[in-house]
Protein backbone atom coordinates (compact mmCIF):
# COMPACT_ATOMS: atom_id res chain seq x y z
CA UNK A 1 0.00 0.00 0.00
CA UNK A 2 1.47 3.31 -1.33
CA UNK A 3 1.59 6.87 0.46
CA UNK A 4 -1.05 8.91 -1.81
CA UNK A 5 -1.10 12.40 -1.51
CA UNK A 6 -4.78 14.26 -0.98
CA UNK A 7 -6.11 17.05 -2.99
CA UNK A 8 -5.89 17.89 -6.65
CA UNK A 9 -2.90 18.18 -8.96
CA UNK A 10 -0.38 21.27 -7.43
CA UNK A 11 -2.88 23.46 -6.09
CA UNK A 12 -3.17 22.77 -1.98
CA UNK A 13 0.28 24.78 -0.25
CA UNK A 14 0.73 28.67 -1.15
CA UNK A 15 3.77 29.31 -3.34
CA UNK A 16 4.14 33.03 -1.18
CA UNK A 17 3.69 33.43 2.28
CA UNK A 18 0.12 33.73 3.53
CA UNK A 19 -0.87 36.89 5.58
CA UNK A 20 -0.62 35.84 8.63
CA UNK A 21 2.64 35.85 10.33
CA UNK A 22 3.81 32.64 11.16
CA UNK A 23 6.71 31.57 13.43
CA UNK A 24 9.37 29.10 12.82
CA UNK A 25 10.10 26.75 15.06
CA UNK A 26 13.96 25.84 15.17
CA UNK A 27 17.19 27.18 15.22
CA UNK A 28 19.22 28.22 12.20
CA UNK A 29 21.75 25.57 11.43
CA UNK A 30 24.98 26.14 9.67
CA UNK A 31 23.97 26.00 6.49
CA UNK A 32 26.97 24.49 4.57
CA UNK A 33 25.67 22.04 1.99
CA UNK A 34 27.78 20.64 -1.08
CA UNK A 35 26.98 19.69 -3.80
CA UNK A 36 25.72 16.29 -3.86
CA UNK A 37 26.42 15.82 -0.06
CA UNK A 38 22.72 14.13 0.30
CA UNK A 39 22.74 11.68 -2.78
CA UNK A 40 22.96 8.79 -0.97
CA UNK A 41 19.67 9.36 0.77
CA UNK A 42 17.55 10.15 -1.81
CA UNK A 43 18.95 7.10 -3.72
CA UNK A 44 18.27 4.81 -0.76
CA UNK A 45 14.51 6.44 -0.27
CA UNK A 46 14.05 5.80 -4.42
CA UNK A 47 15.11 2.00 -3.98
CA UNK A 48 13.48 1.18 -1.13
CA UNK A 49 10.43 3.85 -0.23
CA UNK A 50 9.17 4.66 -3.86
CA UNK A 51 6.05 3.92 -2.70
CA UNK A 52 5.71 7.50 -1.06
CA UNK A 53 6.64 9.23 -4.32
CA UNK A 54 3.35 7.71 -6.33
CA UNK A 55 -0.21 9.77 -6.25
CA UNK A 56 -1.81 12.47 -8.12
CA UNK A 57 0.81 15.10 -6.79
CA UNK A 58 2.48 14.30 -3.65
CA UNK A 59 4.25 16.52 -1.79
CA UNK A 60 7.91 16.22 -0.32
CA UNK A 61 9.75 18.87 2.22
CA UNK A 62 12.89 19.60 2.94
CA UNK A 63 13.16 21.00 6.21
CA UNK A 64 16.45 23.58 6.94
CA UNK A 65 17.97 22.80 3.42
CA UNK A 66 20.81 24.98 3.92
CA UNK A 67 22.42 28.80 2.77
CA UNK A 68 22.26 27.14 -0.74
CA UNK A 69 18.84 25.50 -2.14
CA UNK A 70 21.25 22.26 -4.11
CA UNK A 71 19.89 19.64 -1.77
CA UNK A 72 16.36 20.32 -2.02
CA UNK A 73 16.30 20.63 -6.09
CA UNK A 74 18.63 17.71 -6.25
CA UNK A 75 16.07 15.57 -4.70
CA UNK A 76 13.21 16.81 -6.86
CA UNK A 77 15.06 16.24 -9.42
CA UNK A 78 16.11 12.37 -8.87
CA UNK A 79 12.51 11.54 -8.09
CA UNK A 80 10.89 13.51 -10.78
CA UNK A 81 10.88 10.44 -12.54
CA UNK A 82 8.80 9.02 -10.55
CA UNK A 83 6.16 11.18 -10.74
CA UNK A 84 6.48 14.17 -12.68
CA UNK A 85 3.72 15.91 -10.57
CA UNK A 86 6.00 15.46 -7.88
CA UNK A 87 6.06 18.74 -5.73
CA UNK A 88 8.65 19.60 -3.41
CA UNK A 89 9.18 22.49 -0.50
CA UNK A 90 12.15 24.04 0.69
CA UNK A 91 11.61 25.16 4.72
CA UNK A 92 14.56 27.27 6.38
CA UNK A 93 14.57 29.30 9.13
CA UNK A 94 16.36 31.66 7.52
CA UNK A 95 14.29 34.51 5.89
CA UNK A 96 17.49 35.27 3.64
CA UNK A 97 18.30 32.01 2.93
CA UNK A 98 14.70 31.65 1.72
CA UNK A 99 15.47 35.05 -0.91
CA UNK A 100 18.44 33.17 -1.83
CA UNK A 101 16.36 30.00 -3.34
CA UNK A 102 13.48 32.25 -4.91
CA UNK A 103 15.05 32.58 -8.45
CA UNK A 104 14.92 28.42 -8.38
CA UNK A 105 11.52 28.42 -7.56
CA UNK A 106 8.67 26.70 -10.05
CA UNK A 107 5.61 27.92 -9.48
CA UNK A 108 3.27 24.57 -8.17
CA UNK A 109 5.75 22.24 -8.05
CA UNK A 110 9.20 23.68 -6.38
CA UNK A 111 9.40 26.21 -3.52
CA UNK A 112 11.06 27.84 -0.58
CA UNK A 113 9.34 29.04 2.63
CA UNK A 114 10.26 30.14 6.00
CA UNK A 115 9.46 27.78 8.48
CA UNK A 116 10.68 25.57 10.91
CA UNK A 117 9.17 22.58 12.70
CA UNK A 118 6.23 23.53 12.90
CA UNK A 119 5.17 21.73 9.72
CA UNK A 120 1.02 21.66 10.17
CA UNK A 121 1.28 26.05 10.70
CA UNK A 122 2.97 26.11 7.03
CA UNK A 123 1.07 23.77 5.55
CA UNK A 124 -2.17 24.38 6.59
CA UNK A 125 -4.13 21.62 5.88
CA UNK A 126 -2.37 19.85 3.45
CA UNK A 127 -0.15 16.54 4.42
CA UNK A 128 3.72 15.81 3.51
CA UNK A 129 4.59 12.26 2.16
CA UNK A 130 8.13 12.37 3.10
CA UNK A 131 9.36 14.67 5.05
CA UNK A 132 13.44 15.18 5.09
CA UNK A 133 15.34 16.91 8.14
CA UNK A 134 18.62 16.31 7.25
CA UNK A 135 21.90 17.44 8.97
CA UNK A 136 19.51 19.86 11.14
CA UNK A 137 19.15 18.14 14.77
CA UNK A 138 22.52 17.18 15.37
CA UNK A 139 22.88 20.93 16.86
CA UNK A 140 20.25 20.32 18.79
CA UNK A 141 19.87 19.11 22.76
CA UNK A 142 19.07 15.49 22.82
CA UNK A 143 16.17 16.23 24.76
CA UNK A 144 14.86 18.52 21.99
CA UNK A 145 14.86 15.36 19.22
CA UNK A 146 11.61 14.07 20.57
CA UNK A 147 9.19 17.03 20.61
CA UNK A 148 10.72 18.35 17.08
CA UNK A 149 10.12 14.60 15.46
CA UNK A 150 6.40 14.69 16.61
CA UNK A 151 5.92 17.96 15.30
CA UNK A 152 7.34 17.18 11.75
CA UNK A 153 5.31 13.94 12.46
CA UNK A 154 2.07 15.65 12.46
CA UNK A 155 2.43 17.15 8.89
CA UNK A 156 3.09 13.49 7.32
CA UNK A 157 -0.06 11.56 5.63
CA UNK A 158 -0.76 8.06 7.03
CA UNK A 159 2.42 5.85 5.60
CA UNK A 160 4.73 8.20 5.25
CA UNK A 161 7.74 8.85 5.79
CA UNK A 162 10.63 11.22 8.33
CA UNK A 163 14.32 10.68 7.58
CA UNK A 164 16.40 12.40 10.11
CA UNK A 165 19.87 12.03 10.26
CA UNK A 166 24.01 13.48 9.34
CA UNK A 167 26.48 12.96 6.64
CA UNK A 168 29.97 13.51 6.02
CA UNK A 169 30.57 17.32 4.74
CA UNK A 170 31.04 15.19 1.42
CA UNK A 171 28.20 13.07 1.73
CA UNK A 172 30.51 9.77 1.30
CA UNK A 173 28.93 8.09 4.56
CA UNK A 174 25.83 8.76 5.81
CA UNK A 175 23.99 7.17 8.61
CA UNK A 176 19.92 7.91 8.85
CA UNK A 177 16.70 7.13 10.75
CA UNK A 178 13.35 6.46 8.94
CA UNK A 179 10.20 6.66 10.79
CA UNK A 180 7.31 5.90 9.17
CA UNK A 181 3.46 7.25 10.56
CA UNK A 182 1.65 4.72 11.83
CA UNK A 183 -1.59 6.63 12.99
CA UNK A 184 -2.40 10.18 13.80
CA UNK A 185 -0.44 10.73 16.86
CA UNK A 186 1.98 7.82 16.26
CA UNK A 187 5.48 7.98 14.73
CA UNK A 188 7.48 4.45 14.42
CA UNK A 189 11.07 3.80 13.96
CA UNK A 190 11.31 1.57 10.69
CA UNK A 191 14.94 1.24 10.21
CA UNK A 192 19.02 2.83 11.16
CA UNK A 193 20.33 2.44 7.60
CA UNK A 194 24.45 3.43 6.75
CA UNK A 195 25.31 4.10 3.46
CA UNK A 196 28.83 4.79 1.79
CA UNK A 197 29.71 5.36 -1.61
CA UNK A 198 33.19 3.11 -1.44
CA UNK A 199 35.13 6.32 -2.22
CA UNK A 200 37.20 6.00 0.62
CA UNK A 201 38.00 3.23 3.38
CA UNK A 202 35.04 2.87 5.56
CA UNK A 203 34.99 0.96 8.83
CA UNK A 204 32.11 1.00 10.98
CA UNK A 205 33.74 3.13 13.41
CA UNK A 206 33.55 5.79 10.72
CA UNK A 207 29.86 5.74 11.36
CA UNK A 208 29.88 6.68 15.18
CA UNK A 209 30.77 10.40 14.40
CA UNK A 210 27.60 10.55 12.21
CA UNK A 211 24.69 8.81 14.22
CA UNK A 212 21.26 9.96 14.25
CA UNK A 213 20.86 12.46 17.42
CA UNK A 214 19.24 9.79 19.65
CA UNK A 215 22.15 7.67 19.56
CA UNK A 216 25.49 10.37 19.22
CA UNK A 217 25.68 10.21 22.91
CA UNK A 218 24.83 6.66 23.61
CA UNK A 219 27.79 4.91 22.13
CA UNK A 220 29.08 3.22 25.33
CA UNK A 221 25.80 2.28 26.13
CA UNK A 222 24.90 -1.54 25.72
CA UNK A 223 22.93 -1.59 22.87
CA UNK A 224 24.73 0.59 20.39
CA UNK A 225 28.20 -0.87 21.57
CA UNK A 226 27.31 -4.84 20.84
CA UNK A 227 26.13 -3.74 17.68
CA UNK A 228 29.36 -2.18 16.80
CA UNK A 229 31.32 -4.84 18.43
CA UNK A 230 29.91 -7.39 16.28
CA UNK A 231 29.93 -5.24 12.66
CA UNK A 232 34.05 -5.14 13.21
CA UNK A 233 33.87 -8.99 13.87
CA UNK A 234 31.84 -9.36 11.08
CA UNK A 235 33.92 -7.49 8.76
CA UNK A 236 36.93 -9.26 10.18
CA UNK A 237 35.39 -12.59 9.08
CA UNK A 238 34.61 -10.78 5.60
CA UNK A 239 38.26 -10.14 4.96
CA UNK A 240 39.37 -13.64 6.46
CA UNK A 241 37.56 -15.34 3.88
CA UNK A 242 39.53 -13.76 1.62
CA UNK A 243 37.33 -11.12 0.40
CA UNK A 244 39.96 -8.11 -0.32
CA UNK A 245 37.35 -5.64 -2.70
CA UNK A 246 35.76 -3.00 0.16
CA UNK A 247 32.38 -3.59 -1.88
CA UNK A 248 32.48 -7.17 -1.21
CA UNK A 249 33.89 -6.95 2.26
CA UNK A 250 30.37 -4.51 3.02
CA UNK A 251 28.08 -7.37 1.60
CA UNK A 252 29.53 -10.24 3.48
CA UNK A 253 30.21 -8.80 6.52
CA UNK A 254 26.25 -7.75 6.32
CA UNK A 255 25.27 -11.24 5.85
CA UNK A 256 27.64 -12.22 8.87
CA UNK A 257 25.40 -9.64 11.30
CA UNK A 258 22.39 -11.24 10.16
CA UNK A 259 22.87 -14.42 9.80
CA UNK A 260 25.52 -14.95 12.81
CA UNK A 261 25.10 -12.57 15.23
CA UNK A 262 21.10 -12.21 14.94
CA UNK A 263 20.56 -8.48 13.44
CA UNK A 264 17.55 -7.46 11.56
CA UNK A 265 19.86 -6.97 8.52
CA UNK A 266 18.32 -5.96 5.04
CA UNK A 267 20.83 -8.05 2.76
CA UNK A 268 18.97 -7.77 -0.12
CA UNK A 269 21.76 -7.97 -2.56
CA UNK A 270 20.43 -4.53 -4.57
CA UNK A 271 20.39 -2.76 -1.33
CA UNK A 272 23.64 -4.16 0.17
CA UNK A 273 25.43 -3.67 -3.17
CA UNK A 274 24.88 -0.31 -3.73
CA UNK A 275 26.26 0.43 -0.42
CA UNK A 276 23.58 0.29 1.70
CA UNK A 277 22.80 -1.17 5.00
CA UNK A 278 19.94 -1.11 6.96
CA UNK A 279 18.69 -2.17 10.28
CA UNK A 280 14.97 -3.13 10.63
CA UNK A 281 15.08 -2.52 14.53
CA UNK A 282 15.97 0.47 17.04
CA UNK A 283 19.45 0.59 18.87
CA UNK A 284 17.79 2.13 21.46
CA UNK A 285 20.38 3.29 24.38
Amino acid sequence: MGCLAQGKLCTIWPMSPSKRIIRPIGQPTRGKTALNRLRQVDIYIALTRSACLIGISPLVVDVGYGAQAWTAIEMWERWLPFNPNLRLLGLEIDPERVAAAQPYAQPGVLGFRLGGFNLTDVLGGEKATIIRAYNVLRQYEEEAVTDALYKMGQALVIRGILIEGTSTPSGNIVAFDVYEKVTNDALVHRELVFGTNFRQLVTPVHFQAILPKRLIHHMQDEGPAAFFEAWQQALRLAKGMGQTGQRQQWQLAAHFLHQRFGYPVDIRRRILRRGYMGIQASLLP
